[in-house]
């Protein structure tokens, strides 16, 4: 920035904008009162309400030696207890009192930790200070890097019983997830059984098509249009996808056989394929052995074919992992947030599912590497702290018709 002398003319044209500043000060003072109470009537104070909550929920999670504190001695101790849901190992989190609140169904990414995760723990707690009912279940796979059909099914049976409790307002529940949690959230959406008892679906860096994951994962590269795009991922993504290919597989000693075999990997492995890609295959049923090929793989060229090779089936079992693959729609909002360059899914990814849901919104901001947060700057935090706010303010509206 250059930095010099004002002139005289410079001089003269500040002090006449100043003076304009002084002359007429209740008159602007008048008109901005009038403004603010015309834009707190028309939004019916939910944005102040929204963001009150939402600096209760962000210090939670982040933990700031002078917000936190003075947040945990204005709001009230949340009631904790770690329990069984839905048949499901679960931590619930909530306000004093009989309720009713707005409900939240929590899902993990695939973390060994699960709902004993310090971050999972601050996050439901915060939650349940700014207000709400919040249920963190443990889902199978999700603990154990796998996921399956299971995880899904086990996904919703959770957000119908949170939906069901009698301490849900409005009989609703609003979807909250990070990474692959944030997955099985818009899956649960897209569900008939409870689409229409979704409040808000709320993301964090999700994926949305499964064969852009398994790309990504085998070959670091995915398609856009006719080209094929380079994206560097982290390889515990391939030791994720490869724990859940094989689960796809048909029981038997084939599948216990290529487990075990991959079991003996460190899931933080700079290189998690390398003993399946150098492994023989002539052992193996003609199903084992197109999924090891496609996980062996490094040629993008190669993919389609490969995995259009794949018995239906599995690719089916597959397929139920991916949003973006039947003819299923979200009704409920969604908001997601994701970095402009995440670790494991491009964040076009995020983009694609306006396919699917009219109520889509995708906010992009470096506050966020993946399931991480940090300052960077006002105008990245401002971002993802409009994404908290709109995301809380959707789950406390029991009418879509109330804004």
């Amino acid at each position: 920035m250059n930095f010099r002398r004002a002139t005289g003319q410079e001089r003269t044209l500040g002090r006449r904008w100043d003076t304009k500043l002084i002359l007429k000060p209740r008159r602007l003072f008048a008109l901005a009162l009038v403004v603010v109470v015309l834009m707190l009537a028309v939004a019916g104070w939910s944005w102040i309400d929204g963001q009150t909550r939402a600096v209760v929920v962000v210090s939670s999670v982040l933990e700031t030696p002078v917000l936190t504190p003075a947040i945990e001695v204005v709001t009230e101790e949340p009631v904790v207890e770690d329990t069984v849901f839905a048949g499901r190992p679960a931590l619930v989190a909530k306000p004093e009192g009989e309720g009713p609140w707005p409900a939240l169904l929590f899902v993990n990414g695939t973390i060994r930790e699960g709902r004993n995760y310090p971050p999972v723990q601050n996050l439901a707690r915060g939650l349940a200070r700014a207000g709400y009912l919040v249920v963190v279940p443990d889902l199978p796979g999700l603990t154990t890097d796998e996921i399956t059909a299971e995880t899904i099914s086990s996904t919703l049976e959770v957000a119908q019983a949170v939906a069901d409790r009698p301490d849900a307002e409005s009989g609703r529940v609003g979807l909250i997830g990070v990474s692959t949690g944030a997955t099985l959230a818009l899956l649960v959406a897209e569900d008939e059984e409870v689409r229409d008892r979704v409040s808000v679906v709320a993301g964090v860096a999700p994926y949305t098509d499964i064969q852009t994951v398994l790309n990504i994962a085998t070959t670091g590269h995915y398609r856009d249009g006719e080209e094929y795009v380079p994206y560097e991922a982290d390889p515990f993504l391939s030791y994720v996808i490869a724990k859940s290919m094989l689960a796809a597989l048909p029981p038997g000693e084939d599948q216990d056989a290529l487990r075990a075999e991959l079991e003996e990997i460190d899931r933080l492995d700079p290189d998690p394929l390398a003993g399946l890609r150098a492994r023989p295959t002539d052992d193996l049923s003609p199903e084992a052995r197109g999924v090891v090929e496609l996980l062996a793989n490094k040629d993008p060229e190669r993919f389609d074919g490969l995995y259009e090779a794949l018995p239906s089936e599995i690719r089916e079992r597959m397929e139920r992992l991916s949003p973006l693959a039947g003819d299923e729609r979200i009704a409920a909002p969604v908001e997601l947030a994701s970095g402009p360059r995440d670790k494991y899914f491009p964040v076009s990814e995020s983009f694609a599912l306006g396919s699917i849901a009219a109520d889509h919104r995708v906010t992009v901001t470096e506050v966020i590497d993946h399931s991480e947060l940090s300052f960077s700057d006002i105008p990245d935090f401002a971002r993802f702290d409009g994404f908290v706010v709109r995301s809380l303010r959707e789950a406390r509206h029991t009418d879509s018709s109330e804004e």
